[in-house]
């Protein structure tokens, strides 16, 4: 009987191993890639942004029939962009810069992308994110 007790704590431990392990791929595989919001669109570039106010909007959660998942800012800064800032953004590996225009594309092609784009003499920037979103 101890040793019949003995198996069943031990299977019963490994399914709590395994299905705790299962929950943490699958919280990875759902929360890991979203990025919903100006601020969180910026951190999957490795940025943080001044302060802002966002002046338009735009995703795509009313679709039917794709697994991909946009979503779409358009802010203007609260303050000029510092030298500082500007910078820090054109230093970037993923960092294009034409003419007053600074635009990072960033991303995994299977699995995501953003594109920021600044445009330092307007004061504003245009933040797009997409993702694969396998649960659409």
């Amino acid at each position: 009987m101890k040793k019949a007790f003995k198996w069943f704590a031990i299977l019963l431990s490994v399914v709590a191993a395994f299905l705790a392990i299962l929950c943490g791929v699958v919280y990875l595989l759902v929360f890991s890639n979203r990025a919903t919001t100006p601020d969180g669109i910026a951190r999957k570039a490795g940025l943080r942004l001044p302060a802002y106010e966002v002046t338009g909007s735009d995703d795509n959660m009313d679709r039917f029939a794709s697994a991909w998942s946009y979503y779409c800012y358009e802010v203007e800064f609260k303050a000029p962009l510092s030298e500082s800032f500007l910078k820090r953004v054109a230093r970037k590996k993923t960092c294009v810069r034409e003419g007053d225009l600074l635009k990072i594309e960033d991303g995994s092609p299977d699995n995501w992308s953003c594109w920021i784009r600044f445009f330092p003499s307007e004061n504003r920037a245009v933040l797009e994110y997409t993702f694969w979103d396998f649960l659409f």
